[in-house]
């Protein structure tokens, strides 16, 4: 097979784009609006070509293979959904950012790729009864990528020491033939040959109190609504984008339930996660540099999808269409 060229959009901190490297696919361009991911993106991927400016400002993309979207979904609004309606083909990419992903749809016009990959938190597939979802696969299919369904997919079933729960949409192009993408078959779990991996297994031997790089605010009554510690032999809570809300550190005695949303802490021991440890938890390599405040760190890595997952996706995509390229 030919060596594959990709371009990312909405790439963050290049999370999924390490998964699709190491799969053997050539990032060559990629974008993103945030200065800081920007930042930890070219820490990454030093040589790629990245525009740190809005997707709406961009006019021109490479052509490409593959084209990488982990767009925004913020149009789950009734008010979205009449705009929608009320929209004709000559406003179809207005600025309006409830519809960030008719500017991936314009982006296949222009790349010309043969395989998407889309990444998405789960709110998508119920957001408006599923609307938003049907008008995204009828974007695609218009463009010629046809039995797109979406897949709801944990990343420690694949390798990542953490329980996370996303959407992902892979689509190939009609001039492929006929391909239907079934989920990749777990890498990690009770019927797989590896169990899940563990905090342990990621965060083991890192410091206890690594001044600086974690959050040290109260714990609020929302934050105590749940429990938030793991043990060191458990997979990590999703790693999330907010430094108020990532998950405690595994040392000291766990969490005890008190009542219907109301748990306590115990004993001295307790702190959040730092953020190099949640990208530790996420995959993402010890290199990586963040620039920006501390809860902007918090913020890039959290909103990362695990490049580990992102690997068994695009494998077992290319094992698909290995012999067309």
């Amino acid at each position: 097979m030919k060596s594959l060229k990709a371009v990312s959009l909405f790439s963050g901190c290049g999370g999924f784009d390490l998964g699709v490297s190491r799969a053997g696919v050539d990032i060559i361009w990629a974008n993103d609006i945030d200065a800081s991911a920007a930042s930890a993106y070219k820490s990454l991927f030093p040589k790629t070509e990245f525009i740190n400016k809005s997707i709406k400002k961009v006019t021109d993309f490479p052509e490409a293979d593959v084209l990488i979207g982990c767009y925004p979904c913020t149009g789950f609004s009734s008010a979205a959904r009449r705009k929608w309606k009320e929209r004709t083909e000559r406003d179809l990419f207005s600025n309006d950012k409830n519809f960030l992903f008719e500017e991936f749809l314009r982006a296949i016009d222009i790349v010309k790729p043969k395989l998407i990959f889309i990444e998405n938190v789960r709110g998508m597939i119920s957001a408006e009864q599923g609307f938003f979802m049907e008008q995204q696969i009828a974007g695609f299919k218009s463009r010629g990528f046809h039995s797109i369904k979406p897949m709801i997919l944990n990343s420690a079933d694949y390798g990542v020491p953490q329980t996370r729960q996303r959407i992902f949409l892979v689509g190939f192009h009609e001039e492929l033939g006929d391909i239907v993408f079934d989920k990749p078959y777990p890498t990690n779990g009770p019927k797989c040959e590896n169990p899940f991996k563990t905090l342990l297994s990621a965060i083991g031997g890192m410091p206890e109190w690594p001044t600086g790089d974690f959050f040290e605010g109260s714990f609020h009554g929302h934050f105590l609504t749940r429990n938030r510690k793991r043990r060191w032999d458990e997979p990590s809570f999703t790693i999330v984008a907010h430094g108020h809300h990532v998950p405690l550190h595994p040392m000291g005695e766990p969490m005890i339930f008190v009542s219907k949303d109301k748990w306590a802490l115990q004993g001295e021991k307790n702190r959040r996660l730092s953020w190099r440890e949640c990208a530790r938890i996420q995959g993402l390599p010890d290199h990586i540099e963040v620039d920006g405040p501390l809860l902007d760190k918090y913020r890039v890595v959290g909103n990362s999808v695990p490049p580990d997952l992102a690997y068994n996706i695009c494998k077992r995509s290319l094992e698909l269409v290995s012999h067309l390229f």
